[in-house]
């Protein structure tokens, strides 16, 4: 599937199992994905957070410990400023200077998340560590696999989630948004989605009929498409509405007839061919 046919068939729809965007394969087949909710999403960033604490503290302490000019710089920055807060006594200025630290400290917090999700997402395809351990990936609007260019707009644009405070811009736009996209997933056309275990399928029933007979080359002619339009139609039988079981099994069986160069069937014949066509596959 090329971008132009996933953009141009790109919808939303919302089920009773959530939001999950649907978009139509080069085969015409209507493939949901499932769409991230803000509480998963935000679970998955505070494990992130705290994976991005541990390693900016690890990197600290081994600068300290293993980096001597490094230890010498921070050691020459913090003295000062731990002497001059000792010693002031004007709560005010003691205020604006806890302040300052903090928003140092929260600047560096930021700058580690950028290369953080940055380079776990490009490595992983889309998954940091909390993404991982939560069943979420990032990928572009359609289902199509993230880019590197999407990867660092959607993360760039972090600086604008984070407004006015915690992530609330980013939040009220994912509340907002029915695909759960936070500014920078707007920015960029990709989409947090869920990848949901699918159930296990059902087996198929198949029918022993002798009235059907293929030969070799017949069944040799059966590629993976055709297959699959087999399986698929025989399993979506017993979901569709009476009026439309007809139309589904009379598509599917004249295309596998016309690919098997198989005889012309009758009405009634048709799901007992795709059934023993399934047997004889076996």
């Amino acid at each position: 599937m090329n971008d132009g046919q996933a953009r141009g068939v790109a919808a939303e729809d919302i089920t009773r199992l959530g939001p999950r965007q649907v978009f139509h394969s080069a085969e015409h087949v209507a493939l949901e994905v499932p769409i991230a909710g803000p509480t998963s999403r935000i679970l998955a960033y505070a494990i992130d957070s705290i994976c991005v604490s541990l390693l900016l503290t690890g990197l600290f302490v081994a600068g300290i410990f293993l980096v001597g000019p490094f230890a010498a710089k921070v050691a020459e920055w913090l003295g000062p400023l731990a002497v001059e807060l000792q010693n002031t006594t004007d709560p005010e200025a003691q205020a604006n200077r806890m302040l300052w630290l903090a928003a140092g400290l929260a600047l560096v917090q930021f700058a580690g998340e950028w290369v953080y999700f940055i380079v776990l997402e490009l490595v992983t395809g889309g998954r940091s560590i909390g993404k991982a351990l939560l069943g979420l990936r990032v990928c572009r609007d359609g289902g199509l696999p993230v880019t590197p260019s999407a990867v660092i707009v959607r993360n760039l644009l972090r600086i604008v989630d984070v407004l006015p405070a915690s992530y609330i811009a980013g939040l009220t736009s994912m509340v907002v948004s029915q695909e759960g996209k936070r500014l920078g997933d707007h920015a960029a056309g990709t989409v947090v989605i869920r990848l949901d275990r699918p159930a296990a399928a059902v087996p198929l029933a198949v029918d022993d009929d002798l009235d059907f007979r293929f030969e070799r080359a017949q069944l040799a002619a059966m590629g993976a498409e055709e297959r699959a339009l087999l399986r698929q139609t025989l399993r979506r039988l017993d979901a569709l509405p009476p009026e439309q079981r007809p139309e589904t099994i009379a598509r599917a069986a004249g295309a596998l007839r016309r690919r098997l160069s198989y005889r012309e069937l009758a009405p009634d014949e048709e799901e007992r061919f795709l059934r023993a066509l399934l047997r004889a596959l076996r």
